[in-house]
């Protein structure tokens, strides 16, 4: 009973709120016809001089002359006085009552004008009326009241005229007259019915546009949501895998035991593993801030597909997988760097969902336009779920347990290619395998230098933080400032730093305490420093630091927070900026290529 009950109440307020919708649009409609419809009103009183005052008795045409004059000025102010800010009720009285009175005039003109009930002057005067009444009609007939508010007062003097006069009259004048006052109200009736049907359509319409709007708010902020957890969740997992890949890093190999070293090789697979999620949701961060730009560079294809092999070729040895990357002989016009991005989370998953067989990777022009084609030997994917793996963090039902990941891959692949114009298929069969084929619109040109078939990298560079003798050497005069909040990360960034030669000074994060340190260091040479600090931010304590050298010393923020719009914003500052977690080799790089600039 609580459910019918509940569904009735609903049922009886959308109804309540489609009649005050339907009652506000005839208000508008009618009192706009009203205003719109004025000149014409003024007008036609003007028209009857030349017709009617020499023909009638001065008297009978000036009285009803004067009273249609006050009638037009009486609807005119009533008019004026419409107000949104007043009732339904009362708006529509001021209208009915304007209407009414101008008809009425319309109407005693049958008693005024016609001195002699000719046929032609009832001929003539009809004719006029006629014309009154379906103006009126097209004006007045959406709402009952005020077109019988208009009708009636222009017809009942017409019938009233029609009875003093029967016996003197044609009798099928009158009876035209009859019929031409029951046309009137069909059309009415019709027009009406016509015009409520084009508005209930309207209401609908707006209603089914609003509900849109609401489903697209409520998507935008799920949206925000998302991203603001994801920027969240990864910013505080970020630290402390920003502090073990450090700590990892300073672990010397030499001096570990057999055992001791496949554990520790074991480790850097996990935290591999990591890393890899990490970085696919920092770029599912870049895509909600749209700050994923793209280029058109000449490349070869080759180069791009060895690259790749190179790079994947001991993840498939490791799974007893045949990886075969047909080499191309043309030249790319397109963004390398995306369509890198796109490759390595196809052939990742290929390999991921491959036990025995082989992945091929194959790059094709057929006309002049580039197509690339992923196809493994692997589990497949259910017919079902194939327009859902595309979804962010969608994983199949049947591979869930047996593999890990969020499901971002074919997300950031699905974005992309829409990014660049490039449309992704997707065929498989279960248990037999998939293909994945990406159609771009890049223009592929014939590559001339003759390619080595034996030409292939299979070597995998695994260099250490510091490189012997060259970067010691090119950082052992040099001072880091390091501004960093969390302990471990501090002290792992400290030895690691220190070690590769540089003079460290670790920065207070108390901004009272940042002067004094400051007047103790002579010297800062480059900063490195995190991005938040409760009210304070990285930028904030690097301002500090450059006013106090007075110098633009130069900056890194190696940060965990991947929100769109800190993303946005160091993009928009032109901050250099590495999210955590940072290989140690990335910031060796980076500093690498900074100093030895200088």
């Amino acid at each position: 009973m609580s459910d019918t009950g509940s569904k009735d109440s609903i049922s009886i307020e959308a109804s309540l709120l489609f009649d005050n919708y339907v009652r506000v649009e005839k208000l508008q409609y009618i009192s706009k016809f009203a205003k719109t419809s004025t000149i014409a009103t003024i007008l036609a009183p003007l028209i009857s001089i030349p017709i009617y005052a020499p023909t009638i008795d001065a008297w009978r045409f000036g009285t009803w002359f004067a009273l249609m004059a006050l009638c037009v000025m009486v609807r005119m102010y009533l008019i004026s006085c419409l107000d949104e800010n007043k009732s339904i009720v009362t708006n529509f009285r001021l209208l009915n009552s304007g209407v009414g009175i101008v008809s009425l005039v319309w109407g005693l003109g049958w008693l005024f004008l016609i001195q002699e009930p000719t046929l032609v002057n009832n001929l003539l005067y009809n004719f006029i009326c006629l014309v009154v009444l379906f103006v009126g009609i097209v004006g007045y007939s959406i709402n009952v009241k005020t077109f019988y508010c208009f009708v009636l007062p222009l017809k009942i003097p017409e019938f009233i005229f029609l009875a003093i006069y029967f016996h003197s009259m044609e009798w099928s004048f009158a009876a035209s007259s009859v019929a031409i006052f029951f046309v009137a109200i069909k059309i009415s009736l019709v027009f009406s019915e016509s015009w409520l049907k084009s508005i209930s359509l309207r209401y609908k319409n707006d209603q089914l546009i609003k509900d849109l709007s609401q489903e697209r708010d409520i998507s935008q902020a799920a949206n925000v949501a998302k991203s603001a957890f994801i920027a969240t969740a990864s910013h505080d997992l970020r630290q402390p895998m920003q502090a073990i890949n450090i700590y990892l890093e300073l672990i010397n190999p030499s001096r570990l035991e057999g055992n001791e070293k496949s554990l520790i090789n074991k480790v850097k697979i996990s935290i591999e593993h990591l890393n890899k999620m990490f970085n696919t949701l920092l770029d599912i961060s870049k895509f909600d801030a749209n700050k994923v730009e793209t280029s058109a560079l000449l490349f070869n294809a080759d180069t791009f597909v060895s690259d790749l092999q190179m790079l994947f070729l001991p993840l498939a040895t490791q799974k007893s997988i045949e990886l075969k990357c047909v080499r191309p002989n043309f030249d790319v016009m397109g963004d390398k760097a995306l369509l890198q991005q796109i490759l390595r989370n196809l052939i990742s998953n290929a390999i991921q969902y491959t036990n025995e067989g082989t992945v091929e990777v194959e790059l094709l022009s057929p006309s002049g336009n580039l197509i690339i084609e992923v196809r493994d030997t692997g589990s497949g994917i259910p017919q079902n779920e194939i327009e859902l793996i595309q979804n962010e963090f969608f994983r199949g039902q049947n591979t869930r347990s047996m593999h890990d990941g969020l499901g971002l891959g074919l997300s950031i692949v699905s974005r992309i290619t829409k990014l660049i114009g490039a449309t992704l298929v997707i065929e498989s069969e279960l248990g037999k395998g998939s293909i994945f084929r990406v159609n771009t619109s890049y223009i592929t040109s014939v590559h001339h230098k003759e390619i080595d078939p034996s030409y292939i990298r299979l070597d995998i560079e695994n260099s250490p933080f510091v490189a012997p003798g060259s970067d010691l050497k090119l950082f052992k005069s040099r001072h880091l400032a390091i501004i960093e909040d969390d302990i471990e990360l501090r002290e792992a960034y400290r030895q690691l730093f220190t070690s590769a030669g540089f003079t460290v000074h670790v920065i207070p994060i108390s901004y009272s305490d940042l002067s004094q340190t400051l007047k103790e260091i002579d010297q800062i040479d480059f900063i490195l420093s995190d991005f938040r600090f409760g009210e304070m931010t990285g930028i904030d304590f690097i301002q500090a630091i450059r006013e106090e050298f007075n110098c633009d010393i130069p900056a890194l923020i190696v940060t965990a927070d991947t929100s769109p719009q800190h993303i946005t914003m160091f993009s928009e500052l032109e901050i250099e900026v590495l999210y955590k977690p940072v290989q140690p080799l990335q910031i060796k790089d980076f500093l690498q290529k900074y100093f030895s600039q200088q």
